[in-house]
C-alpha cells in the first residue's frame, strides 16, 4: 500500500511551508448522478486536478496539480492555469469556489468545456470528463478510527474532513468508501467535542492514498521532524468494501 504525504518527514524551510499550504487544497470530484439510470446513481464526473478553492479569486481558480492520465491531463490543463469558467459556469469571482466548481462539473453531463487564462492569455480546452464510480465493485475504505486498536505510541488522532474534494457523507460515518486507486484525503488534527477554539485554528493536512480494493486504510498523524505533524496510514487491513 502506497501513500504520498504532501508533507514529508524532515522537510524544512520554504519547501515545507509550501507543502503545508496544500493542506486546504482538494483534488476535486463531484457527483452528478444520471436520472432514472440505477447503475449510474453512484457515479459522477471528475476533473482530475487539484484546484485551490480555499477562497474566492477574481483572477480565477488556480490549478495546482494535474493527475497523470486524468481528464484534465488529457485535455491539456496545466498547473498554474487560472480557471475562468467550466461548461459555461463562471468560476472567477465565485463567492463559494468549491460549490461553483461542483455545479460547473455537473452542468457538463460528462463533458468539459474549459475557459482559462495561461500566461495572461485566454485559452479554451474541451474533452470528456472522467466518470467516477466503483467500477466493477472495486473499492476500499479509509478511516480515522482508533477505538479498540493497538496503535503506535506516538500516533495522534485526526478527523477526516474531505474525501476526494467532498465533505464525508454521511458525516457521522466511521469509514468512507472510495474507488480503488490514488485518492486525496484531507485530515485535521482531532477536535475534542467541547473546545473553546475555533475550527479554523486546528491545522489540516492532505494525504494521497493508493486505495486498494477491499482494504481499510487507517489514518493518523505522526510527529514531524522540527515540529508539527504529518498524516500517515499506519495500518491497512483486508475488509470487504461496503
Amino acid at each position: 500500500m502506497q501513500t504520498w504525504p504532501l508533507v514529508r518527514r524532515g522537510e524544512t524551510g520554504a519547501g515545507r511551508r509550501a507543502a503545508f499550504m496544500l493542506a486546504g487544497l482538494l483534488a476535486l470530484m463531484f457527483a452528478a448522478a444520471a436520472p432514472k439510470v440505477a447503475a449510474q446513481e453512484a457515479r459522477g464526473f471528475e476533473l482530475g486536478a487539484v484546484v485551490d478553492v480555499r477562497r474566492p479569486s477574481d483572477t480565477g481558480l488556480r490549478v495546482l496539480a494535474v493527475s497523470p492520465g486524468g481528464a484534465a491531463d488529457r485535455i491539456g490543463l496545466r498547473a498554474g492555469d487560472l480557471l475562468q469558467e467550466i461548461n459555461g459556469q463562471p468560476l472567477a469571482g465565485a463567492p463559494r469556489p468549491a460549490a461553483a466548481l461542483g455545479q460547473a462539473l455537473d452542468a457538463g453531463g460528462g463533458r468539459l468545456e474549459v475557459l482559462l487564462m495561461r500566461a495572461g492569455q485566454p485559452l479554451r480546452l474541451s474533452g470528456p470528463a472522467d466518470v467516477r464510480g466503483h467500477a466493477g465493485g472495486k473499492c476500499g475504505q479509509v478511516t480515522a478510527l482508533f477505538d479498540g486498536l493497538q496503535v503506535p505510541a506516538a500516533l495522534r488522532k485526526v478527523d477526516i474532513t474531505q474525501v476526494e474534494g467532498r465533505a464525508p457523507l454521511p458525516a457521522d460515518a466511521s469509514r468512507y468508501a472510495l474507488p480503488a486507486g490514488p485518492r486525496v484525503v484531507i485530515v485535521r488534527e482531532h477536535v475534542p467535542r467541547s473546545t473553546p477554539r475555533p475550527l479554523s485554528s486546528f491545522a489540516s493536512r492532505a494525504l494521497v492514498i493508493n486505495v486498494e480494493p477491499d482494504t481499510t486504510h487507517y489514518i493518523g498523524a505522526m510527529p514531524a521532524a522540527g515540529g508539527g505533524w504529518v498524516p500517515w496510514v499506519w495500518q491497512s487491513s483486508p475488509e470487504p468494501c461496503r
